[in-house]
């Protein structure tokens, strides 16, 4: 099988301005003619892995040495030659297959019994639900083979967000299925043409910035960086090793290789991709797999994704996408920081370093991952929403606290009208079994659109120091959505258990509560203002 490199071979799905998709090389993102503006692989948590390789690659190849150095970028990208160029100077690391080290692949052979091509893929039913024939959602046999393409992506992004896996099974440098907020560019509000180059260009760092990333800079060999390029780091319970910070170079962070893996790249039968279609001779259908791969441990900070301040440790943990979904309760701890919440480094540096405030562009976070049981995936949770700059110093902690408030009054409304909607279905609501955290979720959704409206809004009545209407209009949007979902969901109970009676006293409980004293006071809001 002809070998592809990763850095410098065509094998990236994209779509172009005309919506013309094809594979490209890495250093062609910045083709001139008919630009390249999305990624366009066969499924989500690819595209969001291969926003993180080619992020990682142009931090590792390309970083700017400064901050006009990168506005430079930003405002005239690069030209392919130059990209292929520098990436061609650490492409010994990107082969894919061959007698030498192979991108994110054992350095060693492995031995043990080949697993099934489609095993990569984060979703695919594993041993258990196979023998117990509860593989409902993603059914065996659908993948039995790959073309390169995308067994370079399922790898890339197996590794990227490793779940628990059995003993010994390693999980990702940020544990299973990490969070990842990335910043892009408004495609409505921009001044600035938007681009897949744009995209990935305003998530890299300069090199003084890479520098004060987790790690040891001291670690500057090719593989501490890319852990591939020599033996495994093991991690048997006895004669194995912990990977921490102090062992690995910082960018070892955008290459982490938890798993232990090798492709059986032998010639096939020609066949057809699973998952993209291609058809070929180039087909894989199996791997294998050992375990007591790198163990990361130790405090890292992935410069891509939000991170928690845990209350024992004091020490920053990555954040998980969690049921429910991604919305605007999260936003404020994501993009402006709480004290237990810090956003991504990418993110941060947005808010903090006045040089990145592009002046006339509207930037949006792009956030995404899996929400993992265990090693389980529940979902593919994605979604994007404003990143709003705030120059003064005094405005923005204003507006962080207006914030918090309007998200606390949103979830003292949603559980209000969780307890009021079972009130009106069950006669004992206490013993009701089953999941109605439905109902909040509902109301989120329903207050979404809204939430970020007001927030641009918010902004311009701090500065002028009149941020109640605000506050008052958002009242209007809880009460009135609670209102009307309470109307919805009480009409879809058990119809021959309901009860008029019950749904009247649950239906003015929830009038009286969110239009109580106590709602108005949290919100700062004056009664007779309300009312008006």
């Amino acid at each position: 099988m002809k070998t592809i490199n990763l850095a410098i071979d065509p094998w990236i799905p994209v779509r172009r301005r005309d919506d013309t998709e094809m594979r490209i090389a890495p250093w062609q993102i910045t083709e001139p003619e008919n630009p390249v503006i999305a990624l366009a692989a066969p499924r989500p948590d690819f595209n969001g892995a291969l926003m993180q390789f080619l992020i990682g690659l142009l931090q590792t190849a390309a970083a700017p040495q400064s901050h006009d150095a990168w506005v430079g970028w930003l405002e005239q990208q690069p030209s392919a030659d130059e990209l292929k160029t520098l990436f061609s100077s650490c492409s010994d690391a990107f082969e894919l297959s061959g007698d030498g080290a192979c991108f994110m692949q054992d350095f060693d052979p492995l031995e043990g019994e080949p697993k099934p091509i489609s095993a990569l893929l984060i979703d695919a039913p594993g041993g258990k639900s196979l023998k117990d024939n509860t593989d409902h959602f993603v059914k065996r046999g659908e993948v039995s083979g790959l073309c390169p393409s995308c067994a370079a992506i399922a790898l890339f992004t197996l590794q990227t967000n490793a779940p628990s896996g059995g003993v010994g099974h390693r999980t990702s440098l940020r544990g299973g299925g990490p969070l990842t907020t990335l910043v892009v560019l408004d495609p409505q509000g921009s001044r600035l043409k938007d681009t897949l180059w744009r995209n990935l260009w305003l998530n890299v760092l300069d090199s003084r910035v890479v520098f004060r990333f987790t790690g040891n800079n001291d670690k500057s060999a090719s593989s501490d960086i890319f852990p591939w390029l020599s033996q495994t780091r093991t991690s048997e319970s006895k004669s194995g090793r912990e990977t921490t910070p102090k062992d690995a170079h910082p960018l070892q962070m955008f290459w982490g290789m938890p798993r232990r893996i090798q492709i059986n790249w032998k010639e096939s039968e020609p066949s057809e991709c699973g998952l993209c279609g291609d058809a070929g001779d180039a087909i894989v259908t199996s791997y294998i797999t050992t375990n007591y791969g790198v163990n990361y441990g130790g405090v890292w900070q992935h410069p891509l994704s939000p991170h928690y301040i845990d209350t024992k440790t004091g020490a920053p943990m990555p954040i998980h996408a969690q049921p429910g979904g991604l919305g605007y309760r999260h936003w404020l701890g994501w993009i402006e920081g709480t004290e237990v919440m810090k956003p991504a480094s990418v993110i941060s540096l947005f808010r903090e370093d006045t040089r990145r405030r592009l002046e006339g562009e509207q930037l949006r976070v792009w956030a995404f991952g899996y929400d993992m049981d265990n090693m389980k995936p529940r979902c593919w949770y994605e979604t994007t929403f404003p990143l709003f700059v705030i120059d003064d110093d005094a405005v923005r902690s204003e507006f962080a606290k207006r914030v918090q408030t309007m998200v606390d009054a949103a979830t003292q409304v949603a559980g209000v009208l969780q307890t009021c909607v079972k009130e009106a279905w069950f006669k004992r609501p206490g013993d009701a079994r089953g999941d109605t955290g439905f109902l909040k979720e509902s109301f989120f959704q329903h207050t979404e659109s809204a939430f970020y409206t007001m927030l641009g809004g918010l902004k311009t009545a701090i500065e002028k120091r009149d941020d109640s209407r605000v506050l008052s209009d958002w009242h209007g949007v809880l009460t009135r959505e609670a209102m009307a979902l309470f109307d919805y969901w009480a009409a879809r109970g058990d119809v021959a258990a309901a009860n008029p009676r019950r749904i009247a006293i649950a239906h003015q409980k929830l009038h009286k509560l969110v239009y109580g004293r106590k709602m108005l006071l949290d919100l700062g809001v004056r009664q007779k203002e309300n009312s008006a």
